[in-house]
């Protein structure tokens, strides 16, 4: 049914007066909506930066526009459109301009040649600050909104199963298309797939199941048939509880790929839906499946380069691993963003205070529900009481019940004082670039190890005043898309792989020291 809505001619000329002054800004928010549908109908993606957050809500008002109309009336309908699309653009070029700017501490600074090298093409970034939007600034509030502000990108995966030297399982998930960019054939139904070229010799039944862990590689080197063989090979690795389909991994594996890497997102055992066939969950300290995962990737990728990235818990493993590792560590530099490096001071953290109860509890379910389908795996296991991991309210609880008793450590504050990276860090051969938040709420500021940061040549510490945890609502495409230390992350990565490219074809000093003497014959 349709309102008719009674309107003197003096109201009519107040509102047509209304409407010239909004026009501008709501046919811009309005343009928004109709751009960003249509990029949703075409299956494109569109630029991931503070405007695509404008879109994605634009586009909602766009397609209610026709519902509102007809409620209210055609004309009161669109002027009501107009005013609620010029209030909403003008609040959030606001809220997302107003920016509160600071230094970016670093530390270390890195006295290896390809440290250095790397930090100097970073200068740039680094220089203009962190620019943070401002009512973002606040630890908790950043820490939150992130999750629930930051774009969710469509990101379509092959996943690969990786057995373990010791039987278990972990995936790594080969990106196929982000944002629609590129689409592979290996999902479609039908009669084109690899597995219809596999030989099935004998009756029509199938007593022998052919190797899924080769169609899959068939499958990817047909799918990256257009990347070079020596494209740079990355490995992300994301928080507890986390996997491939974390925002903050999604985003990085997105700018990383537009540069020419190779990507491959690293789930923990158990975790993003992977397997769990033995009983042993994973844990800070454990550096086994990381160490295979990057074994193989050196092995079938040996003439790229290869890095890894790592966020709050992988973050720690990651840099465990390097520490463990040494010079041998098989890759060609990291980085490590918000990690806990001593994890007593990060648990205390978590005890005391509201907030710290808040995420630890949350942390602590989500471990909970990757733990539920695999608990009877654990039956029997020594020391083993299922009733404390379902009476696990906080991340000390689910550690006491379920880590230190799968990896046989006499406490969880003896779990924790081992499996903090600040152990390893020293030991660190590889360039590594580590990111901070100062006001981090979870991987505290207290636990940095600044002084064994400073004494090796080969880390850079960045540190930020605000930025919570895995937040970092900075840069040009706060607060909706990527976080702050991306794009500086990335320049430090592209410029350890130009200074290899540059070192491998190098003239060898012997090759144009050496003169050849035309003049004089050799004596006989």
């Amino acid at each position: 049914m349709y309102t008719y809505i009674r309107t003197s001619r003096r109201r009519v000329g107040r509102r047509l007066r209304i409407e010239a002054c909004i026009r501008p800004c709501a046919s811009r928010a309005i343009a928004f909506a109709r751009v960003r549908g249509r990029s949703r109908a075409r299956g494109l993606g569109t630029t991931v930066d503070a405007r695509g957050g404008f879109q994605a809500m634009a586009s909602t008002m766009g397609r209610r526009t026709t519902t509102v109309t007809r409620a209210l009336g055609g004309a009161q309908g669109a002027f009501g459109v107009a005013v609620v699309a010029s209030a909403w653009y003008a609040a959030m070029v606001v809220m997302t301009r107003t920016r509160t700017r600071s230094e970016v501490r670093v530390t270390g600074a890195g006295r290896s040649a390809a440290a250095t090298a790397a930090l100097d093409a970073c200068a740039e970034l680094l220089n203009r600050g962190y620019d943070a939007v401002s009512w973002l600034t606040n630890r908790h509030v950043s820490t939150i909104l992130s999750s629930l502000l930051r774009r969710d990108l469509d990101v379509k995966y092959q996943r690969e199963v990786v057995t373990m030297p010791d039987g278990g399982h972990a995936t790594l998930d080969w990106p196929l298309s982000v944002d629609g960019d590129v689409e592979d054939e290996a999902f479609d139904s039908g009669v084109e797939g690899d597995a219809c070229e596999i030989e099935r010799r004998g009756p029509p039944y199938v007593n022998r199941v052919f190797d899924q862990s080769a169609l899959v590689r068939r499958r990817l080197a047909a799918h990256q048939a257009g990347i070079a063989a020596d494209a740079p090979v990355l490995v992300l690795m994301s928080g507890i509880a986390g996997g491939s389909h974390d925002k903050y991994l999604k985003h990085f594996l997105k700018r990383a790929r537009a540069r020419g890497f190779r990507c491959v997102a690293f789930n923990c055992r158990g975790t993003s839906e992977s397997p769990l066939t033995t009983p042993q969950f994973y844990s800070a300290s454990y550096t086994g499946d990381i160490r295979h995962v990057v074994s193989t990737l050196h092995e079938r990728f040996p003439n790229a380069p290869l890095f890894a990235i790592g966020w709050s818990l992988g973050a720690n493993i990651l840099t465990n691993f390097l520490g463990e590792e040494g010079e041998n560590a098989k890759l060609d530099g990291a980085a490590a963003l918000c990690n806990p490096f001593d994890l007593n001071k990060c648990d205390t953290a978590l005890e005391s205070g509201f907030f710290g109860k808040i995420y630890s509890r949350a942390m602590a379910s989500n471990m909970r529900k990757l733990f539920a389908p695999h608990e009877n795996l654990f039956a029997g296991l020594p020391n083993y009481k299922p009733e404390l991991v379902k009476a696990a309210k906080t991340v000390r609880d689910f550690d006491e019940a379920i880590t230190r008793v799968t990896f046989g450590f006499p406490s969880v504050d003896a779990y924790y004082e081992y499996s903090g990276s600040k152990n390893r860090i020293a030991d660190v051969r590889v360039p590594l670039m580590a990111v901070q938040a100062l006001d981090d709420p979870i991987a505290v500021a207290d636990s940095i190890p600044r002084k064994a940061i400073e004494n090796n040549e080969h880390i850079i510490l960045l540190e930020t005043e605000t930025g919570g945890h895995l937040a970092w609502e900075a840069g040009p495409e706060a607060p909706f898309g990527a976080p702050w230390p991306d794009a500086v992350v990335m320049r430090f990565f592209e410029a350890l792989v130009d200074a290899k490219r540059e070192t491998k074809f190098a003239p060898v000093a012997s090759e144009v020291a050496t003169p050849i003497d035309v003049g004089t014959s050799p004596a006989r």
